[in-house]
C-alpha cells in the first residue's frame, strides 16, 4: 500500500502506526493549502521579507533563491516557519490574487484561463502590460451575436482620448510596419504606407467635414506635348489641349477665381477655383447655345455656402427653370444646365443642398407670458440648435438665410385664466395677424385647465424675410410653453 494518496499527494496511515494524529494533521494542513489554491503572487524569484503563516506562491523561476532554492516550479506554502513545496500535476488550478486571474497547469506550464474582467488576455500567446490582448491563430472570426440574441450588427469601435492622438489599424510583415490605416494626429480618415516602417507616406486622406478625398501620393505628370502618343500619364492639361484641338470651339474648363463672370457660348465646365465672397457668373444667351449640351458651373474652391454663394444669373429675359437666377451655396457642389436653343435654361442636375445651417430650434419653459385681446409674439428663453445663427434673440425671430420651402413645426402650452373659458389662436407667419395660416382653438372654462396646441405649415419664403410666432387670446390665457423648429426642406432654383 503507497505512503501517500496519487493526487494530493497526502500523507496516509500505516496500521499499528503510533501517533496517528502527526500524519491526520500533516495531511489536514496539506489539504488547507492545495483545496481552493489562491497564491499572492508567481513572479518572485525569492521568498518575500515578512510572509504570514499559510501564504502560498507558485515559485516559477528557474533558479529561486533563499529558502526557495529547490523549489522551482512548486507551489510553495509558509507553515511552522518553513517553507514546504508540493510538485502540482497537470490539471492543477490557482487563483492569482495579484493579477485577479486563474491559471490551470497543463504538465509544463502555467496558463491564464480567466473569464470575465481581467487586465489582459492571451490567446495560443501571451499578453503582456502593452499588448493585453494577444491572439496568435491563423484566422479570427467576430460574428453577429445569434445566442442572447443580439440584433444581428457587428461592429468594432476604435476610441481615442482625443483628436491629436491616434486610433487605427497598424499592418505589418515581421513585426515591421508597412501600412497604417485610420485617423492619426486628426480626425481624417488617412492610409498611410512605409517601405522601411520607420519614413511614411500618406496615400490618401478622406476629410471629416467634407468626406472629400485627396490622394496625396498621386503622381504629378509632365504635360506631354502636342500630339505625343508615348505611355507617358495624360494630365487634365493635356487632355483639355487635346479636346480643345479636336473641336476648337468649346472650351473644356474655364476656371474663374474669385471673381463674377459673364460665361461664352463655348464654355462646357466653369471652375470656381477661389471664393471669399458671394458672387455672381451670368449665363450667354440660352439661343446661342447648343441645345443638349450641358453646361456645368462647380465649386472647386471649397468655400461656398449659404454666405459665399456662386449665383448663376439669366441673359436679357432669358429664364433658368422659369426664374431669373439660380444657387449653388454647398461647398464642393456643382450645377448642371441644359439650353432649348431659344430662351430657356433647365437644371438638369445639381450637388445636394446641405440643410443642416438652416435649421433652428428654440424653446421657453416657465414663461407665464400672458395673452388678452392681442396678437403677442411668444419669447423663447433658450436657443437649442441654431449652426447656422439664424435666430435672433432680440427680436425673436428667424432671419430666413435663402429662398426655398420651409417646414414650420411647433407647439403651445397654456393656462386658461378664465372661468368661462376664452377662444384662443397662435400662428407662424412675416407679421403678427389674423391670416389664412392662424390656427383658432378653444381653452377652458375651468381656471385650472391646461391645453397643448400643436402647430406645424409649410411656407415659400424669400431670403431675409422674418418668422416669428405669435399668439391671441379674446381673455387672459397664460402661454407656460412653447417649442418652434424651422428648417429648409427645398431650395429655390
Amino acid at each position: 500500500m503507497p505512503d501517500v494518496t496519487p493526487h494530493l499527494g497526502l500523507p496516509l496511515i500505516a496500521a499499528g502506526q503510533a501517533q496517528k494524529h502527526v500524519t491526520h494533521n500533516e495531511a489536514l494542513a496539506q489539504l488547507d493549502a492545495l483545496v481552493q489554491l489562491a497564491c499572492l503572487d508567481k513572479d518572485l524569484a525569492a521568498p518575500p521579507a515578512n510572509p504570514a503563516e499559510g501564504d502560498r506562491y507558485l515559485v516559477l523561476a528557474n533558479a529561486p533563491t533563499g529558502a526557495w532554492t529547490g523549489l522551482a516550479g512548486q507551489v510553495v506554502r509558509f507553515t511552522d516557519g518553513v517553507w514546504v513545496g508540493t510538485v502540482p500535476t497537470a490539471g492543477w488550478r490557482a487563483y492569482l490574487v495579484d493579477e485577479k486571474a486563474l491559471y490551470a497547469f497543463d504538465g509544463q506550464v502555467w496558463t491564464s484561463v480567466s473569464a470575465g474582467a481581467s487586465d489582459r488576455l492571451g490567446v495560443n500567446a501571451s499578453a503582456d502590460a502593452t499588448n493585453r490582448l494577444t491572439v496568435k491563430s491563423n484566422a479570427a472570426l467576430f460574428t453577429w451575436d445569434d445566442a442572447t440574441p443580439g440584433t444581428g450588427d457587428m461592429r468594432i469601435t476604435l476610441n481615442k482620448k482625443t483628436s491629436q492622438r491616434d486610433a487605427g489599424f497598424v499592418l505589418q510583415t515581421g513585426y515591421a510596419s508597412r501600412a497604417l490605416f485610420g485617423l492619426f494626429g486628426g480626425d481624417d480618415v488617412m492610409l498611410k504606407t512605409s517601405a522601411d516602417g520607420a519614413t511614411f507616406v500618406t496615400a490618401l486622406t478622406a476629410a471629416s467635414a467634407t468626406g472629400v478625398v485627396t490622394f496625396d501620393a498621386a503622381p504629378r505628370a509632365p504635360t506631354p506635348s502636342a500630339a505625343d502618343n508615348s505611355t507617358r500619364l495624360a494630365t487634365t492639361a493635356y487632355v483639355d489641349r487635346a479636346v480643345s484641338a479636336a473641336s476648337p470651339q468649346p472650351s473644356g474648363r474655364t476656371v474663374v477665381a474669385d471673381a463674377n463672370a459673364t460665361l461664352s457660348a463655348s464654355d462646357r465646365t466653369v471652375a470656381m477655383t477661389a471664393l471669399t465672397a458671394a458672387r455672381t457668373l451670368t449665363l450667354p444667351s440660352a439661343s446661342a447655345f447648343p441645345p443638349g449640351t450641358a453646361l456645368t458651373i462647380v465649386d472647386e474652391s471649397g468655400a461656398c455656402s449659404a454666405v459665399r454663394t456662386i449665383s448663376v444669373a439669366r441673359a436679357g429675359t432669358d429664364t433658368i427653370n422659369g426664374l431669373a437666377s439660380a444657387t449653388l451655396a454647398t461647398a464642393f457642389g456643382f450645377l448642371s444646365l441644359l439650353s432649348n436653343g431659344r430662351d430657356r435654361w433647365t437644371v438638369s442636375n445639381r450637388a445636394a443642398i446641405q440643410n443642416r445651417a438652416t435649421f433652428t430650434h428654440v424653446t421657453a419653459t416657465n414663461l407665464n407670458q400672458s395673452v388678452a385681446a392681442a396678437f403677442d409674439r411668444i419669447r423663447f428663453s433658450r436657443i437649442d440648435n441654431d449652426v447656422g445663427g439664424n435666430w435672433d434673440s432680440a427680436n425673436n425671430w428667424y432671419v430666413v438665410p435663402r429662398a426655398g420651402i420651409y417646414q414650420v413645426t411647433g407647439s403651445i402650452r397654456v393656462g386658461d385664466g378664465t372661468a368661462a373659458g376664452s377662444q384662443y389662436g397662435i400662428s407662424v407667419h412675416t407679421a403678427e395677424e389674423d391670416n389664412s395660416a392662424f390656427l383658432w382653438s378653444a381653452v377652458g372654462p375651468s381656471p385650472s385647465t391646461r391645453s397643448s396646441y400643436a402647430y406645424a405649415r409649410m411656407i415659400a419664403m424669400a431670403g431675409g424675410e422674418r418668422l416669428r410666432m405669435f399668439s391671441y387670446a379674446d381673455s387672459k390665457v397664460t402661454i407656460i410653453a412653447a417649442v418652434l423648429q424651422i428648417c429648409l426642406v427645398a431650395e429655390a432654383a
